[in-house]
Formats: structure tokens, C-alpha cells, sequence
């Protein structure tokens, strides 16, 4: 319980915020579990992590105090791989969920154009076409109803867009192939509207805040289309409540190197940092575009329907990393995995040895044999420790009719990464997912899909440690985006970046893990999210 809650800096050595538990969790590598004890924080700095018996010397009459019982308290989450446009997007314009027809959605449509200028496209959200006839699927009755004026209606997966002629010639994608980097120009011209962004980028703040979340690595296309202005504003006013690790993935164009060097001096604060290029290498697994080592066993006459142009890819890298830039490769397959170590490598020898901390992520299906050389060249894996919640049922997971059992064993390789030195952190691809820390341990260590099958664990001996997959959130990102020095771990002298869980993970049953919530989130010293009572 609370027993103060004033926060500001006293005018003598006592804390502003003490926060007292039976279970701490420090993140350091000798950790496998939590201590007992009190953290002191003077601005924005963590002063000490002493015994309880010593917390008395840090509280004074304007010390806020946490009596958190047996509340786990954390450094903060990094959620290393995230895409606020992508959580734009999903919220732009009329929400049609509540349409359980072709004709509902349009009517929801004429209503919504009516309140938004005539020039602007007609952005919808929530979409569900289940039952639809083709020809409702078409689009045509949205050209009769709305002419050339652009209309744009995505699926909640993002896999189907209901969309006019018009909208197909301005923005150069189709109803079934309107991922994110076919949509660049939609995209872009959603973060033209500063206001609207602003509004949602405090809203997607105060998520994360609520998920534990404390820094994150920010993917956007090209040159982010104005929106770092809206992240040095937010910087500016202090209404930032996380740090942000900007990459820049180039769609509409190759990689704009003056742009990120510009970025690179630009953003030196305390908050914002320009890290380098986010490159895609192959595509899903499940739709055969995951570049393999050996043919897909359910279609044996390939290893990618769609070639990787690795020449291309590591000219790229090469150049990146000959500037002083951090790569992240986006591979998904054994294949795609193995080529983007070989450019990493190749970066060595022609560049020379530095400290890069490059990273490979999502790494679904990895050769044993290639994760020593991931070791040795200090390569890090990003993983999705929440990707099986993207199978809401075991029977349904493709991976075994995909590649089989053989090769199933190295799937969601953790343990074999952890065992041969790799160092892993966590990312969603938000808004594929969200994170929750709770939720990962459910997939990581208990392996089990959403349905709680198979029982016994998939790959259960690719398990991590509940030890090892908060260390994944917390220093193995803060180590990949070089800020293991003030970040990652709780450390007397280390910023005053802490999550606390609702309940003591280390203890908590795994088939009830996915109730555990985050009760306190503490961002600079400052207290930015808080459900204690």
C-alpha cells in the first residue's frame, strides 16, 4: 500500500520514492530469482538496493512509499521490435465492427464521409467479411456509392481491405496483398495528420506504460514522414514516457543513408536515439515465402516461392555497418537466418572488427550449427516469445506439415540459442502483438499454444526459465540497443526505469501465469502508470 504519495525531490539525501518487497528481481546475470528488499530512487537515478532493515534511513516527510508485499518488482520492459504506424493504422478512421453485412458497412460509410472533408480517403477499421459473396467483396458497389473518392476498410489481421478503384490507383496495393509495406503510401499519408498522431501516440504511450514497457525499438518507413517531429515535441514537453530506439526500414526507396546520419546527430537526448536500418530478408514460413535450407515438405519443388536478392541485401548491410550503424536482419527461416550471419560476418572481415550489436529477428526455424557463429560474432536474436498466441490452437499450428518433425525440433530454438552464448531479447511486431511479459513466460517457458495443448509443452525442451525470459525483456534488449550501461538491470547508479508485477511470477502457477498483471510502471524516476488498489 501506498503510504505517501507527494513525488518530488527532497532538499537533503532521502529518496523520493522507495519501494519496498519481498520479491526483487535485479536482472543481473547471477540472478535466478528474486531478493527480498527496498530500492531507493532520488530523481531519476536508483540510489541504492539495500535490506529492508535499511530502508528507514531513505524515507523522509516527502518520501513516496511503495509497500508492495509480494509484488515482483522488475527493471522496465523493452519491447525491441515495434511499429507505431502499424498501431495508427488499425485505429484510422470508422470502427465498422458492429456491421454484420456488406450493406451495414456501406451505410456506416455514407454516414462517417459526411463528417470528415470530401478530400480525404475514407479510412475503416474492424472489418469482418465472413459470409460476404464475392462479388460484395469486390468493391464495385463502393465505386457506384463513393466515385473516385478513395475508400479503405482493413480486417482486423490486415489480411482483406474492402477498397474502390480509386483507392487501388492512389495508393498502388490490392484487397489481398495490403500488408504494411504494400500500404507505404496509405501509411504515410496517415502520420501526415500531426494532430490525430500526437492523440495516438499518447494513447499507444499509456499502453505501453500499462504493459510495463519502459523503452522501445520504433520501426518506421523511410523517413518516418515527419513523425520523429511528433517524438521530439513529446521529448520536449516531457509528456514522453519511454525511450525510443528509431530504426528506419526503406520501402518506398533504398536506404537513405544522409537521412539517418542526419538522424543520428539530431537525436542525442536522453530519450530518443537513431540506431541504424530494420531490412526484411524472407517472408513467412506459413505461406512458403521463409527461405529453408531444404524443401518445404508440403511442397517439395521449392525452398521460397519468392528468392531473396541476398547480393542486394548485403551491399546494403556492408555499407550500414562501413558508416557505424546497427543492422537488424528480419529472417525468418533456417536458410534466411544462416545468409543474414554470413553478412554480418562479411561485415567483420571487410569493415573490421567494433562493437555493431547487429541483431537478426523473429528467427522462427534456426540451424543448431549457425547459433555458435551468432555467439562468436555477437550477433543477437530478436525473438517473438509471444508468437504462438498468433495460433489460438495447437491442431492448427502449420510448422509439422511445413517442415517436419525433423526439422520441428529447431523450432523456436530458445534454449539452444541461450546454451550456445546467444544473447536474445523480446520484441511483438506490434500490432501483430502486445506485449505481456506474464504471457510470454506462458509461451516460453511453459510452451504451451492459447488452447493450454499440448500438456506436455511444445519443443518443451527449447523452454527458457522464467529468470531467463525476464532477462530477455530487460537487459538483453537493453544490451542490443547499447544501453546495458544505465538500463536493464537494478543497480545502485542505473536509470529509474522499474516494472512490478501484480504477483510473484517465479511462484505463480503456469495455467493461471496468464493472469498476472502489471500494477506499477515507473518511467525516469516518475511514476507513469499505477493500478495498486
Amino acid at each position: 500500500m501506498l503510504r505517501h504519495t507527494k513525488n518530488m525531490k527532497t532538499e537533503s539525501n532521502y529518496a523520493d520514492i522507495v519501494l519496498i518487497s519481498n520479491n526483487i528481481f535485479t536482472s543481473k546475470a547471477d540472478a535466478t530469482g528474486p531478493i527480498s528488499g527496498a530500492i531507493a530512487i532520488i530523481g531519476n537515478t536508483i540510489a541504492a538496493i539495500e535490506p529492508k532493515s535499511a530502508k528507514d534511513k531513505w524515507i523522509g516527510p516527502k518520501t513516496a512509499v511503495y509497500e508492495l508485499g509480494d509484488k515482483l518488482i522488475c527493471p522496465g520492459f523493452l519491447d525491441n521490435h515495434v511499429f507505431f504506424t502499424g498501431y495508427a493504422w488499425t485505429r484510422a478512421g470508422v470502427d465498422v465492427s458492429t456491421a454484420s453485412s456488406c450493406q451495414e458497412v456501406v451505410e456506416i460509410l455514407v454516414s462517417y464521409s459526411k463528417t470528415i472533408p470530401k478530400e480525404k480517403t475514407i479510412l475503416g477499421h474492424g472489418l469482418d467479411v465472413n459470409g460476404w459473396s464475392d462479388e460484395e467483396k469486390s468493391g464495385r458497389c463502393l465505386d457506384k456509392v463513393f466515385g473516385d473518392r478513395p475508400v479503405a476498410i482493413f480486417t482486423p489481421a490486415r489480411d482483406f481491405c474492402f477498397m474502390n478503384t480509386a483507392a487501388e490507383e492512389k495508393y498502388g496495393f490490392t484487397q489481398d496483398e495490403c500488408y504494411a509495406e504494400a500500404c507505404w503510401k496509405l501509411l504515410k499519408e496517415i502520420l501526415t495528420d500531426r494532430e490525430q498522431i500526437t492523440k495516438e501516440y499518447k494513447n499507444f504511450s499509456q499502453f505501453l506504460a500499462s504493459r510495463g514497457i519502459t523503452s522501445i525499438k520504433e520501426i518506421g518507413f523511410d523517413d518516418y514522414s515527419g513523425f520523429t517531429d511528433i517524438l521530439t515535441s513529446l521529448e520536449e514537453s516531457g509528456e514522453l514516457i519511454h525511450r525510443v530506439n528509431l530504426v528506419s526500414q526503406p520501402v518506398a526507396q533504398g536506404i537513405n543513408f544522409e537521412y539517418g546520419e542526419s538522424c543520428r546527430e539530431k537525436f542525442t537526448g536522453h530519450a530518443i536515439k537513431f540506431m541504424g536500418y530494420n531490412l526484411m530478408v524472407d517472408g513467412e514460413i506459413a505461406s512458403f515465402e521463409g527461405d529453408l535450407l531444404e524443401p518445404y515438405l508440403n511442397n517439395p519443388e521449392t525452398c521460397n516461392i519468392s528468392p531473396v536478392d541476398y547480393e542486394a541485401l548485403e551491399k546494403s548491410v556492408l555499407e550500414a555497418d562501413k558508416r557505424g550503424f546497427r543492422c537488424a536482419l528480419h529472417a525468418e527461416g533456417d536458410a534466411a537466418v544462416r545468409r543474414s550471419i554470413d553478412i554480418f560476418e562479411k561485415c567483420r572481415e571487410r569493415n573490421g572488427k567494433r562493437d555493431a550489436r547487429h541483431t537478426i529477428t523473429d528467427l522462427e526455424l534456426t540451424h543448431p550449427q549457425d547459433l555458435k557463429r551468432m555467439a562468436e560474432l555477437d550477433i543477437t536474436a530478436t525473438n517473438y516469445l509471444q508468437i504462438m498466441n498468433c495460433t489460438k490452437q495447437y491442431e492448427a499450428f502449420y510448422a509439422p506439415s511445413f517442415v517436419g518433425e525433423d526439422r520441428l525440433k529447431n523450432y523456436w530454438a530458445y534454449r539452444n540459442m541461450i546454451d550456445e552464448g546467444v544473447n536474445i531479447c523480446c520484441g511483438t511486431d506490434l500490432p501483430l502483438d502486445t506485449a505481456n511479459i506474464p504471457l510470454s513466460i506462458y509461451f516460453a517457458v511453459g510452451r504451451m499454444f492459447p488452447d493450454g495443448k499440448p500438456e506436455a509443452g511444445f519443443n518443451k525442451e527449447q523452454a527458457l526459465s522464467i529468470a531467463e525470459v525476464l532477462r530477455a525483456w530487460t537487459i538483453g534488449g537493453q544490451y542490443v540497443n547499447f544501453d546495458d550501461q544505465r538500463l536493464g538491470t537494478l543497480e545502485a547508479g542505473k536509470l529509474a526505469d522499474i516494472a512490478v508485477l501484480d504477483k510473484n511470477v517465479f511462484e505463480v502457477p503456469m495455467n493461471e501465469m496468464r493472469n498476472v498483471n502489471v500494477a506499477l510502471t515507473i518511467f525516469d524516476g516518475r511514476v507513469i502508470h499505477e493500478e495498486l488498489n
